[in-house]
């Protein structure tokens, strides 16, 4: 007998790709950029570990730099999974510090939030003051 699959069921079935599309738009040619680059995508890589099915990982590289001043970088990240949208933006002065930057933000998705306390597991004072007497 032949089953036929929801579209949730068939997108589950499909193969995980092992690396996600990653671009970088805008790179400068600098010998830095490479090592932004690389030091991007291999970011995004060790993020496959908690989030497998990333559709795309874009990086966009604006440059605000005026006549006899140092260049400004201003790096704006979108990382789209079939649930939920990433985007960061990191702004300075040394490409690789932001990129640095950058990769620490997406390595805090990698960790499972602190939870705070909620006040539900306290009864309330009514209660409390019932139990006590």
């Amino acid at each position: 007998m032949d089953r036929k699959l929801s579209p949730v069921q068939e997108s589950a079935t499909k193969p995980v790709p092992l690396e996600p599309p990653v671009f970088i738009i805008n790179l400068p040619d600098d010998p830095e950029s490479s090592l932004a680059e690389s030091k991007f995508k291999k970011t995004v890589s060790t993020l496959v570990k908690v989030y497998p099915r990333i559709d795309e990982a874009r990086a966009n590289v604006r440059t605000h730099s005026r006549p006899g001043s140092k260049t400004r970088f201003e790096v704006e990240v979108l990382i789209v999974t079939p649930r939920r949208r990433f985007e960061f933006v990191e702004e300075g002065w040394d490409l690789l510090n932001v990129f640095d930057r950058i990769s620490d933000k997406l390595k805090g998705l990698m960790t499972k939030p602190v939870e705070k306390t909620s006040y539900k597991s306290y009864p309330p004072r009514a209660e409390f003051a019932q139990a006590t007497e």
